[in-house]
Formats: C-alpha cells, structure tokens, sequence
C-alpha cells in the first residue's frame, strides 16, 4: 500500500489552473480530502476537465475556515488537502446519496451497500469506514450504518463544516457534489488501522437528568427549564449568565456530556449547546434522550491545543504497540468549534505534530460534528471532539 499527500492551493480565479494541477495525482484507489467549501467545490469543477474524475473513488468534505496537514496550514487561503491511498490488497469502495428528512436510516443503509458493491466486497467487513455527512441527522445515519456493519467495523469521519455555520457546506464523492449529503468509503487492508477519539475538557461536579426533550434539544434538567440549569452551572464557574439566541461561541468551553462505553473505560461523549430559546429551551448539535444524566464540562485554550497532539500521540504508541511499527499516514479529525476558539494557536498545534509524528504525512479537517468507536466498539457521534486515524 503507498500513501501520499498533497496541497492544491486555488489560483486567483477559483480554480486549480487551466491544465489543473490535480491531474498531477497519482493514480490511487481513494482519495480523501479536507478544504473549505471553495476549495471542494472547485474540486467537484475540475474533476470533470481533469483525468481524475474517470472512475476515481473521492471523500472530500469541506472543512472551517481551510484544513491543515504536514505540508502547511489554510490562512485566509483556499488549498484542498489530499490524502492519496493506492495499491490496496483488499480494494476500496466509495458512494454517496442526498439525505432525504425521515430517510435518513434507510439512505445511510442503501449507500454503505453501494460502497461495498463498488469495492466488490459485499457482504465482507471493511476494516474502517470512513464517512462524511452534513450536519443535522448524524445519529440516524450511524444507526442505518450500524444495521448493517454491526458494531464490528470502526466508523470514523466528521460533519461537513462551511466558515460561518450558514449551511453552505458540502461533500463530494468524485461526480456528485452534494450539500445535503452523506459520502461512505469502506476499505479493505490487510494493513493495519488505529483509532482514537477523544476531546480536550474535563468533567466539572455539575450534573442533571434530561426530564424532558425531544432530538437535539432539551426542555427540562431535573424539571427546570434547561437554560435556567445551564446558567445557574456557569454561573458557578464564574461565568456570565447566557441570554437567548445563538449561544455557540459562548459557550464552546462548556459543553455537556455523557458517558459512553463501559463503566471503567467510559469516555465522555460532548454535546455543544447551540441555541438558547426564549422558553428555556436549548438546542444542540447532537442528540440527547430523555433518563440521561448529563454532566457540565470545563475546558481552557491550552488543553485544546495541546490535545490534538495528545491524541496523535496516543494512536501512535497504541499503532507502534500493537503492531510493532509507525503508521504511513494520520488523518486527523478537529472540532470546528474548538478550532475556531485557538484558532490564533494553529501553528503552534501544526508545529507540535511536526514534532510528533516526524516523517509521518497527515491531514486534519476542521468539522461540525465528529464520528469515532469508542472502547465498547460502538462508533457514536459528538462535538468538540478530536480523533486521529492511523493507517498501514
């Protein structure tokens, strides 16, 4: 198996040049790539002028405010960031689908299928997924991957992002650019795969039971509106109570959780609170059920951007321990909200994985939700969560 990685910058046009410097590509069986929402739709522009859009598989998602790998950093500038994987023993198969509101199970069923019977492997187990879908419904998309795969398979991959959470985010599959959409790959590697999915915040002794909600958002803590809990919790860390609208920003460093997986290896599972309503009421990026116990989370500027490198690290001792050599590539997956929050600090975070990772090429996209297994083997989604993915 051989790995590269590359780095298109757009030209002053919007484009990769007349000729595309993307047909300088090697030929590989799967292409996965992170830039902003320019940089992936200009993908989708020359891949039907350029010899890689005949027959070549593609997961690219866009990605907040750029992406980042080995080879640099997005600053203002528009660069699509590939990880380019070819000569895999096993195959590889990649296909895509609209998400249909209500359908989302069912869709998400139908396109891992698909994947697999592109890589002629139906039936078989993958060894990863990988996914990339539009934020919004990520939980009913992994429950229709898990009615196939089981909890066997390690799904990995991140919610397509756009730079101001306008909805202008996309994905694309190498013909089809979706805005609405889901993109699995399923690759087969007799090579070997590590996964890590963690967050950089720690648990503070503030928690409560969702009494009431429904989906992504919560109406009662412990039979309180939500919002009057949620306050009266920063308050007590020293925080300004929130008024009602976007809540975001503000509340980036104080997500709430819940744990996953087993008793001792539980590990916290965060929801971002998005939006404060004039009822109490407060709307999140993922999705709670009623019983749950939540806990406030704390989190500082330094431990986000020291924990991408801190997960790196762990992925590569679990790679080097299990396998008894380093990966050939990392592809790492960063909240956008965290990044946004240290974002003055992505050359720090860039430099330190330099240091860490040495001749290992990696990419990093910056996401609106993140997808990773947790130690019971079940692959959830969350926010403000970091992962980092080794391969071969």
């Amino acid at each position: 198996m051989h790995i590269s990685v590359n780095r298109f910058p757009l030209d002053a046009n919007g484009t990769y040049g007349e000729t595309s410097a993307l047909s300088d590509l090697e030929q590989a069986d799967i292409h996965i790539a992170f830039g902003d929402v320019k940089a992936v739709t200009a993908l989708a522009v020359a891949s039907r002028t350029t010899h890689i859009g005949a027959g070549t598989r593609w997961i690219a998602s866009s990605s907040c405010l750029g992406a980042m790998s080995h080879l640099g950093t997005d600053k203002g500038e528009s660069c699509l960031h590939v990880l380019s994987v070819a000569d895999i023993d096993g195959g590889a198969g990649v296909a895509s689908a609209k998400l249909t509101p209500g359908k989302e199970r069912s869709v998400a069923e139908q396109t891992l299928v698909q994947a697999m019977q592109d890589a002629d492997r139906l039936g078989e187990m993958p060894s990863l997924v990988w996914l990339v879908v539009a934020p919004g419904s990520e939980e009913k998309v992994l429950n229709g991957l898990h009615n196939v795969l089981g909890d066997s398979v390690p799904i990995f991959g991140g919610s397509s992002a756009d730079n101001r959470i306008e909805g202008k985010w996309v994905q694309f599959d190498g013909s089809e650019l979706h805005h609405n959409g889901i993109v699995v790959a399923v690759l087969y590697m007799s090579e070997p795969v590590s996964c890590y999915f963690s967050s950089g915040y720690e648990p503070t002794e503030l928690s409560a039971k969702v009494s009431a909600g429904e989906g992504r958002t919560i109406y009662t803590l412990d039979g309180e509106p939500a919002g009057t809990v949620y306050n009266r919790w920063l308050n007590l860390m020293g925080q300004t109570p929130l008024e009602p609208g976007n809540i975001l920003q503000a509340s980036t460093f104080f997500p709430i959780s819940r744990n996953q997986g087993t008793m001792s290896l539980g590990v916290p599972l965060l929801s971002h609170p998005a939006r404060l309503n004039n009822d109490g009421s407060i709307e999140l990026f993922a999705s709670l059920e009623v019983g749950e116990q939540i806990t406030l989370m704390s989190g500082q500027p330094e431990n986000l951007v020291r924990r991408a490198t801190e997960v790196t690290e762990v992925v590569l001792r679990t790679h080097e321990l299990n396998y008894e050599c380093r990966p050939k590539a990392l592809i790492i997956v960063f909240c956008g909200g965290c990044m946004l929050a240290v974002k003055e600090h992505l050359d720090e975070i860039q430099r330190s994985l330099l240091a860490l990772v040495r001749d290992v090429p990696f990419i990093m996209g910056f996401t609106f939700g993140e997808q990773g297994c947790f130690s019971d083997g079940i692959s959830r989604h969350g926010n403000l969560m970091i992962s980092a993915t080794a391969i071969g």
